[in-house]
């Protein structure tokens, strides 16, 4: 059985100080100042074939323009930039078909004392297309650490006498108290990226008994997009060891593109058959 990752959280806001659980560990988190965010999403349906009814995002609702942006610096146990280090922190990997994105939240079971809410979870589905490394079910639950919540549902756990000391900041700025706050808020670890519902990505992952779910490693190391028009998934998933020959995966946060082949033969030590 591989190793649980074990990381130490520590907030540093100019609005909140205090510690912020993650989904499936703790990191010290360095909060940069809130600015606005104009980015909107887009969605590439041609990778698997996927229209857009199929699929759902609480997002599409969301006017992205006024989404507020917050930061986290992480320091991990281990090295989530290096791939066999990611494979040796968790127990599955495989390529998913994001098909929901149901919400972002704080987990409602940390006691005050133990989550300021900082950095919440956002929760959905996927669709298990190829397995790489261990076994799944065909659709499983999701938890990734990082989301877009309400300002209000952000703190909802926090301790009161941290609230107050927020609400005390909001009062000198003319706002309201954060409890009536319905502003959104997206927070993530730095470098990190938003995944996109209707997409397909190579992920790693461990499945975490207690939630039902598999939380999802590595920030955007661990979600590396598949990109490729030629040979779309569908047409292959059925065949157990083999994958597209013309498959890319994408670091979206980088830009970084290599052949999927050779990524998991070269940095995990997989080797599966091109066609």
């Amino acid at each position: 059985m591989k190793k649980l990752t074990i990381i130490t959280i520590l907030c540093v806001s100019i609005f909140l100080n205090g510690c912020s659980n993650t989904s499936s560990k703790t990191a010290k988190v360095k909060e940069i100042p809130t600015e606005k965010s104009n980015s909107t999403s887009t969605t590439k349906e041609q990778v698997s074939e996927v229209k857009k009814e199929d699929y759902y995002s609480y997002l599409d609702n969301v006017d992205r323009t006024n989404v507020q942006s917050s930061t986290v610096e992480s320091f991990l146990m281990y090295d989530n930039t290096n791939p066999k280090s990611l494979q040796d922190n968790t127990n599955n990997i495989f390529l998913a078909h994001v098909i929901a994105i149901d919400k972002a939240e704080v987990d409602a079971n940390i006691p005050e004392t133990d989550s300021n809410s900082i950095l919440p979870d956002t929760y959905g589905r996927l669709e298990v297309l190829k397995q790489i490394e261990g076994t799944t079910l065909d659709q499983v639950s999701f938890i990734r650490s990082g989301g877009i919540i309400k300002e209000k549902d952000r703190f909802r756990n926090a301790e009161k006498e941290e609230v107050d000391k927020h609400n005390r900041l909001r009062t000198e700025a003319g706002r309201p108290p954060i409890t009536q706050s319905h502003d959104w808020v997206e927070v993530r670890e730095a470098g990190d990226i938003e995944l996109q519902a209707g997409e397909v990505y190579l992920f790693f992952a461990t499945y975490n008994e207690e939630r039902d779910a598999y939380v999802l490693e590595g920030y955007q190391y661990g979600a590396l997009l598949l990109e490729d028009d030629e040979q779309p998934i569908s047409r292959t998933r059925s065949l157990p060891n083999q994958i597209g020959k013309t498959w890319k995966i994408k670091n979206a946060a980088s830009g970084e593109e290599q052949d999927l082949g050779d990524y998991l033969k070269n940095e995990l030590g997989i080797e599966m058959q091109e066609n």
